[in-house]
């Protein structure tokens, strides 16, 4: 019975990430419990390297009842105490993991930011590293400055960018570039590679980038508790790191409150 239980669970999945991988451009697709289960449960049938990314992360083939995608594997896990000199300049306790890739993911859908590919804790050939959905983008931010495109939708697009803002002093990204903010058909944007994120620093890592806000996304800020932080990702990130993230918190909705007192709300708001 247990095991006709495991078929029956697995043909779910399934079914539900072939619906999802269907529905091209609905959040289904890249996140949510039916794609963190066929990241979970699907059968790995190859695992290749990636011509890009500097912590070489790995391309897996995932199937799963008939439902073939891919993921991103990635192992790296690196960490320095004191000073560590960079090719962007200097940093302090550097780190490098998958580890807080996951967290990244975990505090996107707390949030509601809706951008971070859904991505889980794995063992895959005998290591163990984060496993994320592999999202289907027609360009990253490089190709399309370069090429000079322009978004269908300038105020949609300017939106969009705010948020990816918010999102990097939130958890302290220090390594966003134009390589890791992807682009899909409907010019959404899709953003990985937070494995140099979640410093355990109180401030904020560039507050000039932040000059508006979605409210949204101000009230999704709202949702972080430590509790449940730690529940959600304690294994991942140490009590310094989630403390850290909860003064930037605080410090984006501070920041956020100023500039409306001093521009008004309709300069700095959007829903």
């Amino acid at each position: 019975m247990k095991a006709l239980k495991r078929v029956v669970a697995c043909l779910a999945v399934g079914l539900l990430v072939g619906s999802a991988l269907a529905a091209q451009g609905t959040a289904e697709v890249f996140q949510g419990e039916s794609v963190e289960q066929f990241l979970v449960k699907a059968r790995m049938t190859a695992l290749r390297g990636t011509p890009q990314g500097v912590t070489a992360p790995r391309r897996a083939t995932l199937e799963l009842d008939g439902v073939t995608h891919f993921a991103l594997f990635k192992t790296i896990d690196e960490a320095k105490t004191g000073y560590t000199q960079l090719d962007r300049g200097g940093e302090i306790n550097f780190q490098d993991s998958w580890r807080t890739e996951i967290p990244a993911y975990e505090v996107d859908k707390i949030i509601g930011l809706g951008m971070v590919p859904a991505t889980i804790e794995r063992n895959l050939s005998g290591q163990q590293g984060s496993l994320q959905f592999w999202v289907e983008s027609i360009m990253a931010e490089a190709e399309r400055i370069k090429k000079k495109i322009s978004a269908p939708d300038s105020e949609t697009w300017n939106r969009s960018m705010f948020k990816v803002r918010l999102f990097d002093n939130l958890i302290y990204n220090t390594d966003r570039h134009l390589n890791n903010i992807l682009i899909t058909k409907d010019f959404e944007i899709r953003l990985i590679d937070h494995s140099r994120s979640f410093r355990p620093f109180d401030t904020l890592r560039a507050p000039k980038d932040l000059t508006r806000f979605s409210k949204s996304l101000l009230d999704g800020l709202q949702k972080l508790e430590e509790k449940d932080l730690t529940a959600r990702v304690g294994k991942h990130l140490t009590s310094f790191q989630i403390r850290g993230l909860l003064k930037r918190r605080d410090a984006i909705l501070a920041l956020a409150k100023t500039m409306v007192q001093q521009k008004g709300e309709a300069a700095v708001l959007y829903p």
